[in-house]
């Protein structure tokens, strides 16, 4: 997983699993999961990743690619509100008032 600023980026490798296959679902606007599988006559080849991600994700952005050597890769910018020091906001500590 790689991350900057402005968005989150993962590559994961999954050869021989068909693009029809795939499947990536963004759950809580923090979690990208990656399930998919792959049948023949003599084997089953499945797999179930899930990357918890720091910031909220602008899930309605998520691009995925897949690669001829089986490489997906998963790019999605961090939610406006998460994804600029600019954005930050100190918040002031007060003594508390005793009774």
């Amino acid at each position: 997983m790689n991350e900057d600023d402005d968005q989150v980026s993962l590559t994961i490798s999954i050869p021989d699993i068909p693009l029809e296959d795939i499947n990536i679902e963004v759950i809580g606007e923090r979690i990208v999961h990656i399930y998919g599988e792959k049948k023949t006559e003599s084997s089953q080849v499945s797999f179930d990743k899930r990357f918890s991600i720091g910031n909220k994700l602008e899930e309605s952005n998520l691009k995925a690619e897949l690669t001829k050597d089986g490489k997906l890769v998963v790019t999605a910018p961090k939610a406006k509100m998460y994804n600029k020091k600019e954005d930050t906001r100190k918040i002031p500590i007060v003594f508390a008032k005793e009774l």
